[in-house]
């Protein structure tokens, strides 16, 4: 009983400890580019850097990414984008999905975005309820045929499942997230930097932070590429 109460203090405190984290984090000021200064010397001014920390069966990143991808439409090369899959352990296909991301990576790359958004597209099978009477190993097979419609062999996919290197990066995708103190999907950085983007925002919303780090570049800011939209 006292493993299980210490247990459960330490988790709690870990919570308030991340709650804190990300509140500091969220005062910074975003930088006009990400901080620091490289060799060879980088060439400022350099793209924006987005970071999504995404969970392809998460609902909330579903919504979210119509607008994150007009977003990336409008402001175009003065945007730099990751995705970093971040598996939430509540969804029990997670994992799954996000292995399915770093598996296509490895095969294709063109191929990862568009394993996504077909992911997304089927998300609702894949959700807890719907799987609750699924093997895993059918959960998997399923993600397979995703794989095979947007181009990627079946068989070396499939393989990939078994890869322990893909595991290995699938786990380090994940625990990259936790020591960015990402807590729930979706999570953005600009410059490094927190925001608290979520699938709520619009383009509108996005612009208020993108124009004024965008507007000594190159590209057009959300004000003068309205059409595009």
């Amino acid at each position: 009983m006292e493993t299980i109460v210490a247990g459960r203090r330490n988790l709690v405190f870990c919570l308030v400890l991340c709650s804190i984290s990300v509140s500091l984090v969220a005062a910074i000021p975003i930088p006009a580019h990400y901080d620091g200064f490289g060799i060879p010397p980088r060439s400022i001014p350099e793209p924006v850097l987005l970071e999504a920390f995404i969970d392809p069966i998460c609902i909330d990143c579903k919504i979210a990414w119509p607008t994150v991808t007009k977003v990336l439409s409008i402001y175009g090369s003065s945007l730099s984008f990751i995705v970093h899959p971040f598996p939430v352990p509540f969804h029990h296909n997670a994992f799954f999905a996000a292995r399915a991301l770093h598996i296509a990576s490895s095969l294709n790359s063109s191929s990862t975005f568009p394993l996504l958004e077909l992911i997304f597209k089927k998300q609702d099978s894949f959700l807890n309820d719907a799987t609750n009477d699924e093997t895993p190993a059918s959960v998997v097979s399923r993600f397979v045929d995703l794989a095979a419609e947007v181009g990627l062999p079946a068989d070396e996919f499939a393989a990939g499942f078994t890869d322990s290197n893909t595991d290995q990066a699938t786990r380090i995708s994940f625990k990259y997230g936790c020591a960015r103190y990402v807590t729930s999907t979706p999570s953005f950085l600009l410059n490094g930097i927190y925001v608290s983007a979520d699938e709520t925002w619009s383009v509108e919303d996005w612009a208020k932070l993108l124009d004024p780090l965008t507007s000594s570049l190159s590209v057009h800011t959300l004000d003068s590429r309205v059409t595009t939209i």
